[in-house]
């Protein structure tokens, strides 16, 4: 029989149907009777009709008979008639010519019906494929017979062994050959057919046995995994995996040592790799563990985590053996096998990769001890540690090994997984050393943790105190230049971006600290470029303010309120520009970033001075931005000074000297410097033709500034004639107030108040106190001031000319002194009528007040 899947054949061959009478009932007696007149096909079974009227069904995966049943026709018939006349009728129909035959249904594959005449019978089984899983399974295992006949001997204890995880990857075994393919895919057949777990279990763990006799021990430590404790328990399964590398060996002798499972012995390919490597062990349990941890059981991922660690640094170890120059170290390496594939590398991964994996699921203290109790490099237990909850000791370890840049690594990932809370302490215990070996990895954890709260000013002597360290490695360097070579330190990694990457790396989080941005300017000083320097100071120095301003304003409070606006600018930046300039001053170099300071305190005199002696056309460029008219011209006449004497220095007849204090008189202007401003700076005997041009120039420009003032001066005197006219006039000017006149705003007759009025040209007469009421809302807060003061003032040098005993002279300036401050309030309250002036334009949009509602 045979049958296809996906175009292809599972199984193909011959079935001798004379093979199958031996051991029946019937014998070789009934030979002729036997031979079938039909044939029923199921998708698992044969089913044949003989002459006889037997039915026989025969297993299509055991080519064996399964069941036998007799068909007795009289008593079906007599049970199927209702007289004996239709019985005996239907008996003779019965035994007559007519044969029986069996019919598949074609809607169900898995029915057959026997018909005889009229009659059907169903003789086929509601379950067929109940026990399909054992008869493949059987078969599985005698086709693998040939091949490993102590497998096919001891098959049946194959279902108290274990099976392992889940998959199909043989790790280091040697790939499957096509028959072994074709018979794993037998026993993945049978597994299919099974029906309940049990079944599954069994079929898994032959599977497994399977592939231990032939010395694929890791993929079947996999499968063995997978068998639950009732099929393999665990711990026989894990002493038959375990014994062989402890020197046990088997060689198929029943009474070597205990096994799991029954009492099965291995195969010597079995004992062998066994004996060889520990990873079938470790692929049991890892898969074991596997399971525990999806139960969150953390008792059994324990355990099996801490055997787990002791095999794989086994595995190490046994590596590391075998890879110096041949040599044996112990006894128990000296009875392992040689292995052919050791191969450390991939050992070290497979333990970083496991307890990686389930370092949250073991308990780290356990783990770090069984680390510990091995030759174990300090930064692998420093990740281990850290998950103790002892950082301390993580970093510790990390900073205690050989490879001391990889330790500052291993340490700074610690400090980095670990909560800030409990890793900051931590920063600042060993900044330093972990700046000394790693320093831009260390600097950029830095910067990181910043915004989470790791202080930067705590950090901060760390970072100088590493300074310190390179300036003293270059300074040694240098003295020992022409001597023998000093190895450099391997403990200290120099890098001169560290520092400034960590400070510029707050600062644009968003750092105010002063001495932050003090030494992160310090360190700009330092640097051979100037560029980063000047483009700090420009993004961090706020424009200048300008002094001339206040020397012109005439004020004296100007320069104190100037000052005073400057320290509170001062007060508020984080850059202290004091000792920034006093810094850079100190190097000698980077003028450019000291011109800017200069300008970012207003002192742009003393910057045009400094940028004369690196480059004079930023001092131009100063020079010009100023506006003030009396400070540009200082300012230019400064650089013109500066240019006549660096020419002067070179030449001898002056030539040089006239052309460049020309040039700085083209490039100011005429409006700013003429010919006599710079005349002492050029040399005595200096040619008039040089310059003659520039005279004619001034002259010119002297004869039009006359003629501008004579005309300025005519109309000067023709306005003050005006005004004295005006003047005469007005002395003849009065202005009447009737007796019955009344003040604007209160309705008050004026003459019967006791205060002074003001009387203003279009004919309204206002009270002071309600002038004062109704003009200081719109007065500036200098001229409410003002007002306030004088007031004031009024009071005491009326209360001091009243109080008596003052003489004649001091009457006469007390009596001067009030008649100036109030012809000063006159000017401040009554310069205009308030209904007719700005004062009414200014409060149109105002609403009217409740006093003038009712008095409406």
């Amino acid at each position: 029989g045979g049958g296809a899947s996906g175009g292809s054949y599972l199984d193909a061959g011959m079935m001798d149907y004379d093979s199958l009478k031996q051991g029946t009932s019937s014998g070789q007696q009934r030979g002729a009777t036997m031979s079938p007149v039909s044939i029923g096909l199921t998708p698992h079974h044969f089913i044949t009709l003989s002459l006889g009227n037997e039915v026989r069904f025969i297993n299509r995966v055991a080519k064996k008979v399964v069941q036998e049943e007799r068909v007795d026709w009289v008593s079906l018939s007599q049970t199927s008639s209702s007289s004996a006349e239709d019985a005996l009728q239907h008996a003779s129909s019965w035994g007559g010519a007519s044969s029986a035959e069996l019919l598949a249904d074609v809607r169900r594959l898995d029915q057959i019906w026997l018909r005889k005449g009229r009659s059907l019978v169903h003789i086929s089984s509601s379950c067929e494929d109940r026990d399909v899983w054992k008869y493949t399974l059987a078969r599985c295992i005698e086709t693998a017979a040939p091949q490993h006949p102590n497998f096919a001997s001891s098959h049946d204890a194959a279902a108290g062994m274990a099976e392992g995880g889940a998959g199909g990857n043989s790790g280091g075994n040697a790939p499957l050959t096509s028959e072994e393919k074709h018979i794993d895919g037998q026993f993945e057949h049978a597994k299919s057919l099974c029906s309940n777990a049990s079944q599954k279990a069994v079929v898994t763990a032959v599977r497994a046995e399977y592939h231990l006799s032939q010395g694929r021990v890791e993929l079947a430590a996999k499968y063995m995994a997978q068998c639950p404790d009732a099929v393999m328990p665990f711990a026989d399964t894990s002493i038959r995996l375990a014994l062989p590398m402890l020197g046990g060996r088997d060689n198929n002798d029943q009474t070597s040592f205990p096994r799991g499972g029954g009492g099965k012995a291995s195969s010597r390919k079995a004992n062998d790799a066994l004996a060889s490597s520990n990873m079938a062990l470790i692929t049991f349990l890892n898969d074991k563990m596997k399971v525990a941890k999806s139960q969150n059981d953390s008792m059994v991922c324990t355990m099996l985590g801490t055997w787990l660690t002791e095999l794989h640094l086994q595995e190490r170890e046994m590596d590391a053996g075998l890879s110096t120059s041949g040599k044996k170290s112990t006894s128990l390496l000296r009875r392992q096998p040689k292995r052919h594939n050791a191969q450390p590398p991939v050992n070290h991964a497979l333990l970083h990769q496991f307890l990686s994996s389930f370092v949250r699921d073991m308990d780290p203290n356990a783990i770090v001890s069984v680390l510990a109790s091995h030759d174990i490099s300090a930064g692998e237990c420093a990740g281990y540690s850290a998950a103790a909850g002892d950082i301390g000791a993580a970093i510790n370890a990390a900073l205690s090994g050989e490879d001391e840049k990889n330790g500052a690594l291993d340490a700074l990932r610690v400090l980095n997984d670990s909560p800030i809370e409990n890793a900051e302490p931590y920063y600042y215990k060993y900044a330093l050393t972990l700046l000394s070996r790693a320093p831009m990895s260390a600097a950029k954890s830095f910067v990181a943790r910043y915004a989470e709260g790791l202080s930067d000013t705590k950090l901060l002597p760390a970072f100088m105190h590493y300074e310190q360290r390179r300036k003293h490695n270059r300074a040694s360097r240098a003295m020992n230049s022409g001597e023998a070579k000093i190895a450099p330190s391997a403990t200290f990694v120099d890098d001169e971006n560290a520092s400034i990457r960590y400070m510029e790396g707050v600062i644009k989080l968003g750092s105010k600290s002063r001495a932050i941005y003090n030494y992160l300017t310090s360190l700009y000083a330092g640097m051979e470029d100037e560029g980063p320097l000047f483009r700090f100071l420009s993004a961090h120095v706020p424009p200048a303010t300008m002094f001339s301003s206040s020397h012109s304003s005439g004020a004296g409070g100007g320069v104190t309120e100037l000052l005073l606006k400057q320290a509170d600018e001062e007060r508020k930046s984080p850059l202290d520009k004091s000792y920034a300039l006093r810094t850079i001053l100190r190097t000698g170099r980077h003028f450019r970033s000291a011109v800017k300071l200069y300008m970012g305190f207003g002192m742009r005199q003393q910057a045009v001075e400094l940028a004369l002696k690196v480059d004079p056309s930023l001092a131009r460029e100063l020079a010009r931005q100023s506006d003030d008219k009396d400070e540009t011209k200082r300012l230019w006449l400064m650089i013109a000074r500066n240019a006549a004497a660096n020419a002067g220095s070179t030449s001898r007849d002056g030539k040089d000297v006239v052309a460049r204090v020309v040039m700085v008189l083209k490039d100011c202007g005429p409006d700013i410097l003429s010919i006599e401003d710079v005349l002492p700076f050029l040399p005595d005997f200096a040619q008039i033709d040089q310059f003659k041009d520039e005279i004619c120039d001034a002259l010119a420009s002297y004869s039009s500034k006359i003629e501008h003032y004579l005309k300025e001066m005519n109309e000067c005197d023709q306005a003050c004639d005006a005004l004295r006219e005006e003047l005469g006039r007005l002395k003849t000017v009065g202005t009447r107030v009737r007796g019955d006149a009344r003040c604007a705003f209160t309705n008050k007759y004026v003459l019967e108040e006791r205060e002074p009025f003001y009387a203003f040209p279009s004919g309204y007469v206002v009270l002071e106190t309600a002038l004062k009421r109704e003009v200081m809302p719109y007065l500036n807060e200098k001229q409410v001031a003002r007002v306030k003061f004088i007031e004031n003032e009024l009071a005491r040098v009326r209360r001091l000319r009243g109080s008596g005993g003052r003489s004649t002279h001091e009457m006469a300036l007390d009596d001067y002194e009030i008649e100036e401050l109030q012809v000063e309030l006159d000017g401040l309250i009554a310069a205009e009528c308030p209904l007719t002036g700005s004062v009414m334009v200014d409060s149109i949009d105002h609403g009217f007040s409740d006093e003038e509602d009712d008095f409406f």
